[in-house]
């Protein structure tokens, strides 16, 4: 057992580790303001109720909430390709300014453009999740070049009369040229292939393959799973594949989301959201086991504590207080619980019950309930009570195996401690 935790906490420090990867991955945590402000002129722009539409047709909200979609996730490119250069710079204690810019110059360049009526346009597709992978290379390659070059000292040097602000500006100018010549190389050479442009070879041999990969309920359920079956060995299994989760479904997700402002069908049934929303109550369902069906005071002292942050999705205090790490008896129902409640969803999804996840971004500790609601509307809400009452169901035989041995532990301790009386 031991052995088997090495290997794969090894595995998950790497892939959390990896530069480029954490990134990626909190590029896209630094992407959640944007992704809120799209989210909300979104939910307001669907609401459609008596004559909401007209109302808000007439006194130019709709073209407002339009604008707000158009700025945000309808280029949400341009923000992950300076994201991603930024948060690389971070990690390479570099200037993530200068660097955040070379990530964005590096994408445009890379960006297909078209002549219409001696117009030269760029369409929004491309800016938007379209654009995602190519944002994610060209600003990261952008970005390290840069870097590299800075480390190599290739820069205008300036007296140290000179202020840091005109310094920095002239130390990035050759940075700039041998990046800018180096993308603008790779776009060439792009438009020289069958592909034609960077766009198009990453979207056939990157993006469609992780999409199908992706798309299928047997991955989502063995994804949830091996969440959880981080957990047991006390690694947050979240974060340890937050970046995999990022390349395969995030894109999807913006897909849906771009649709659903526009008031179009929704193209993808698995999400990023649908993932990670889908998993269940089960911290919930777990402390309401302890504290109502269980005899050992320690369970019910660790049921109570942890019932409020477990409404928020908030699971330490119950995986660790039962506790579910290590703790062999835990084990399955830790990683079953998860993959039955996205079988759930799946199977309520393909009846016709439950719509597809429409692309709003839930932050971090939304209760379980009113999460549901947000990215599903009412049938978000049974959704989520099903999968509650399916995760009671899943523990109820395990809790009772965990009451049975917490109350011999207890007796134990009293006995030893009448001894010692």
């Amino acid at each position: 057992m031991n052995t088997l935790k090495d290997k794969i906490l090894a595995a998950a420090v790497q892939v959390q580790n990896n530069i480029y990867m954490k990134a990626i991955a909190n590029a896209m945590m630094g992407l959640m303001p944007v992704m809120m402000i799209s989210s909300i002129a979104s939910l307001i722009n669907a609401i459609d109720i008596g004559a909401t539409q007209q109302i808000m047709e007439q006194i130019g909200l709709k073209a407002l909430l339009t604008q707000v979609n158009a700025m945000t996730i309808d280029v949400v490119s341009v923000y992950v390709a300076f994201l991603v250069g930024y948060k690389l710079a971070e990690h390479l204690n570099a200037d993530q300014l200068n660097a955040g810019i070379m990530s964005l110059v590096s994408f445009l360049i890379l960006s297909p453009i078209s002549t219409l009526e001696e117009t030269r346009t760029m369409e929004l597709s491309s800016l938007g999740s379209g654009g995602m992978f190519v944002a994610m290379f060209g600003g990261l390659l952008g970005a390290r070049i840069y870097i590299l070059c800075v480390q190599k000292n290739l820069m205008i040097k300036m007296p140290d009369s000179v202020p840091p602000i005109v310094n920095k500006s002239f130390a990035a100018i050759v940075p700039a040229i041998i990046v800018s010549a180096i993308m603008g190389i790779i776009y060439v050479g792009m438009a020289a292939t069958p592909y034609g442009t960077l766009t198009d070879m990453i979207y056939t041999w990157v993006q469609a393959p992780l999409t199908l990969l992706g798309a299928n309920i047997f991955a989502c359920m063995i994804i949830v799973a091996f969440i959880e079956f981080l957990w047991f060995f006390g690694i947050h299994g979240v974060l340890a594949v937050y970046p995999i989760l990022m390349l395969v479904f995030y894109q999807p997700g913006l897909d849906n989301l771009a649709a659903y402002s526009a008031g179009q069908a929704l193209p993808h049934l698995f999400t990023i959201g649908f993932i990670l929303n889908n998993r269940g109550a089960r911290s919930f369902a777990v402390a309401l086991l302890a504290i109502f069906g269980c005899k050992s005071e320690q369970l019910k002292a660790v049921g109570k504590i942890g019932l409020i942050p477990s409404m928020f999705g908030i699971s330490e205090p119950i995986k660790f207080g039962i506790p579910q790490v290590m703790n062999i008896r835990m084990l399955l129902p830790l990683m079953l619980t998860p993959a039955v409640s996205v079988l759930s969803a799946y199977l309520l999804t393909i009846v016709g019950f439950l719509p597809y996840h429409n692309g709003v971004n839930i932050p971090t500790g939304f209760p379980i309930i009113f999460g549901g609601f947000l990215v599903n509307g009412w049938q978000g809400i049974i959704a989520q009570l099903i999968q509650f009452v399916l995760c009671v169901i899943i523990y109820i035989p395990f809790m009772r195996l965990q009451d049975k041995a917490a109350l011999a532990e207890e007796k134990n301790l009293q006995t030893q401690a009448a001894v010692v009386e």
